[in-house]
């Protein structure tokens, strides 16, 4: 059985006062190194948490401070008068200003190509062609169907639609249609539309597939406006329309008569993309205008991050004597005065603008609070400033000592890989561990002492124990006269 050894004189075990001391050691000793720590654990949060706000800030600023078509200054907006018959985006090469499209006569089309009809239930064409693969060739790409006896000529007819559609590069894919309850036919569509991707040809492999379906019979040529191609009727293979220059866009702009192989045109005005949708003979303006909806998301993001990084560091370098209480950066100087820095900058009368343009941000309706916060108080001074001259609004920020060139600048020392934060971080992170180091030999030590004290204390009581038994052995042969 075993038994708990007491001290004698308060009946206390052993391993109680053996952690009452431990106790005692580790507050003496230990405790003031896990405070260190704790201090140290806090910075690097507020390190990180720091670095997180600058680099959203350096982000937004690196953003302002681009220049040319990426600036996002350069973002161009697009209004149309009809926009059910042309819709227009713009790149930041474009001009602002207005077009006409005096008149759309007809869209880009796909050319199609219809076999001859047959009736789905026959059997005729497996017939005709017999079992195994057959091949023959669209614009000059072979096509490969394996056909098995006993199939329907709707059978046959998927058969050939589905080989098409699984050959690569040849520019159709190929569908059934069911053209009334009886009579179906192969319809060839060009992926593309315009002239330049009409179907050019239909020719035999090693078999009649191709004149089965009636393409043998079909011109593939036209003379504009003279001999179109074979036009498809219910007992004729053909196109549906018959003169290929048909298949591309036409269409009148600021007076000029245009063709395009397809409706999204980019080549026609420099920084503009059309996007015809619908013919018309009303003439329908564009309108080419400052994106002030994403060019403000772009400036209020700006303004965003840097009132976050400003309300933080005010926080964090805080000092209050009544309390006694410092921020984790009250100490140190180089990020107490991040604030003011930040602040200059945004005050300071930019002079690489324009003679005459605007040089402070209050300029564009942009203000400083009491507590330094920014705000776009003034969002109708902002827009007209933009609609007089976005080249100024852009060069108040990314000329070269413009707001967000200069932010950005005096950010990347900070939030750069390695730069001062990462630096600090590392040296801060060193100490946690040298301290965990030391503690942890603290502990052992603290623990071999105690488990030393409470060895001999435990052979101090056995002792003890041993000679209280020999008293009452003694007192035994006393009680007997002996």
């Amino acid at each position: 059985m075993a038994t708990t050894v007491t001290s004698s004189t308060s009946g206390t075990s052993l391993d109680t006062l053996a952690s009452q001391y431990r106790s005692t050691l580790v507050a003496t000793s230990v405790a003031p190194l896990q405070t260190q720590q704790s201090t140290l654990q806090s910075r690097v949060s507020s390190l990180t948490a720091l670095k997180t706000k600058l680099n959203a800030l350096y982000t937004s600023a690196r953003t302002l401070a681009r220049i040319g078509s990426s600036s996002p200054f350069s973002a161009f907006a697009v209004s149309s008068s009809s926009s059910s018959v042309v819709d227009a985006t713009a790149t930041g090469s474009a001009a602002i200003g207005s077009h006409t499209l005096d008149s759309v006569t007809r869209l880009a089309k796909s050319d199609i190509l219809l076999s001859a009809q047959f009736t789905g239930t026959d059997t005729s064409m497996i017939t005709a062609l017999g079992a195994g693969a057959r091949t023959f060739s669209i614009n000059g790409i072979q096509v490969s169907v394996t056909l098995t006896d006993g199939q329907t000529n709707d059978q046959v007819i998927a058969a050939i639609a589905t080989a098409v559609n699984g050959t690569a590069g040849i520019g159709v894919s190929a569908s059934v249609l069911h053209v009334d309850g009886t009579h179906t036919e192969l319809a060839l569509t060009s992926r593309n539309t315009g002239t330049a991707s009409r179907i050019s040809s239909v020719t035999e492999g090693n078999s009649t597939l191709s004149g089965l379906l009636g393409y043998g019979t079909v011109s593939f040529t036209d003379t504009p406006g003279t001999t179109p191609r074979t036009i498809a009727s219910a007992t004729q293979a053909g196109f549906v329309e018959g003169y290929s220059g048909n298949l591309d866009a036409l269409f009148s702009l600021n007076g000029i008569s245009m063709t395009r192989g397809t409706n999204s045109i980019s080549d026609a005005v420099n920084g503009l993309t059309l996007k015809l949708k619908g013919t018309s003979a009303t003439p329908v303006s564009l309108t080419v205008s400052p994106d002030n909806t994403s060019i403000e998301a772009s400036v209020n993001d700006f303004i965003t991050n840097y009132n976050a990084i400003i309300s933080y560091l005010k926080d964090q370098t805080a000092i209050d004597a009544k309390a006694g209480t410092r921020g984790p950066f009250a100490d140190d100087p180089n990020v107490r005065y991040l604030s003011s820095d930040l602040r200059a900058l945004l005050l300071h009368s930019v002079s690489s603008v324009d003679a005459g343009a605007p040089s402070v941000l209050s300029a564009i309706g942009i203000k400083t609070g009491d507590d330094g916060t920014l705000s776009l108080s003034d969002k109708a001074k902002f827009e007209a400033a933009l609609a007089a001259n976005p080249k100024q609004v852009s060069d108040l920020f990314n000329s070269t000592n413009g707001v967000a060139t200069l932010m950005q600048a005096r950010l990347k020392s900070f939030v750069s890989y390695g730069g001062s934060i990462d630096t600090e971080t590392k040296s801060t992170n060193k100490q946690i561990k040298t301290l965990k180091d030391r503690m942890d030999i603290l502990n052992g030590r603290i623990d071999k002492q105690v488990d030393t004290y409470k060895q001999q204390f435990a052979n101090i009581q056995a002792l003890l124990v041993t000679a209280t038994q020999q008293q009452q052995i003694i007192n035994s042969f006393t009680s007997y006269g002996i």
